[in-house]
């Protein structure tokens, strides 16, 4: 099932684009940290005053302004801020359709496909490097939090270890969105085409995380959108594991990965 040449090419052709969106997410997170100790529990405590930004910001930062406001939950809102995850569910889908669908655009498969190896072989392959970049990506963070908290002078203690539970979630997030990548760039043979549709179903989950807090009728549909089952404020505050969260998010990711598998071991290769 594991081709060390295919995983090796695969992480050669990808290491920059971790490595960036790594070096991005940390040091985004260490500004982060610093513009909250700077002004975040004052802006909290100004937008609870009016209830229209009160739900735009619980809507974009998923965090309960009303609620306890402790310097860890802010610092837990940089993990669902949008540059961090553009960053890195950006270089999840480059991965997971870099070689699934990738070759097969260039018209290069048929060559790579013709090599003493099967196709289970290069779709597992490939995964597994998605997977480490999903562990790295995951981690940026709780490392971002840490040098900040470092550098900066807190008024109250930090606990690292608070940030380890919203983390591994957030690996589960990028698990999901691995395997929801990897189905489409097995289905769709134009890796731009395959790109667009999965940000499109990760677009349509921001939308209505977004809206929801607005819209009465929409709630109950809430569950279909991934960022329900990533809430950072949520673990951060209670203290509990996700473990239902990660369930629901290993769930979807491990049911499309496979599916994906299938169709990639069965389908027609074009030759050009």
């Amino acid at each position: 099932m594991f081709n060390s040449a295919i995983f090796w090419k695969t992480a050669r052709d990808s290491a920059m684009t971790v490595v960036a969106a790594g070096v991005g997410i940390t040091a985004f997170l260490v500004l982060f940290v610093w513009s909250m100790l700077d002004m975040g529990a004052e802006l909290m405590k100004f937008v609870s005053n009016f209830p229209f930004l009160k739900k735009l910001f619980e809507a974009a930062l998923g965090i309960d302004v009303t609620g306890d406001l402790s310097i860890n939950i802010l610092f837990a809102t940089g993990f669902t801020h949008a540059m961090v995850l553009m960053l890195s569910l950006s270089v999840i889908i480059a991965t997971t359709s870099r070689v699934i669908a990738g070759e097969i655009e260039r018209g290069t498969a048929d060559l790579l496909l013709t090599l003493p190896m099967n196709r289970s072989e290069v779709y597992f392959s490939t995964a597994l490097v998605w997977i480490v970049a999903a562990t790295i990506l995951a981690a940026c963070p709780v490392f971002g939090v840490f040098i900040g908290t470092n550098i900066f002078e807190t008024a109250e203690p930090v606990f690292i270890s608070d940030f380890i539970k919203p983390a591994i979630n957030f690996f589960f997030l990028l698990l999901a969105v691995g395997g929801i990548s990897s189905l489409f760039s097995s289905l769709i043979n134009r890796r731009g085409l395959a790109v667009a549709t999965v940000v499109g179903i990760i677009l349509f989950s921001i939308v209505l995380n977004f809206v929801e807090p607005f819209i009465e009728a929409i709630r109950p549909l809430r569950f279909i959108g991934l960022l329900n089952y990533f809430r950072p404020v949520d673990i951060v505050r209670s203290g509990e594991w996700p473990i239902g969260s990660m369930l629901a998010l290993f769930t979807v990711g491990a049911t499309c990965w496979g599916i994906g598998l299938i169709v990639f071991c069965r389908k027609d290769i074009p030759t050009a």
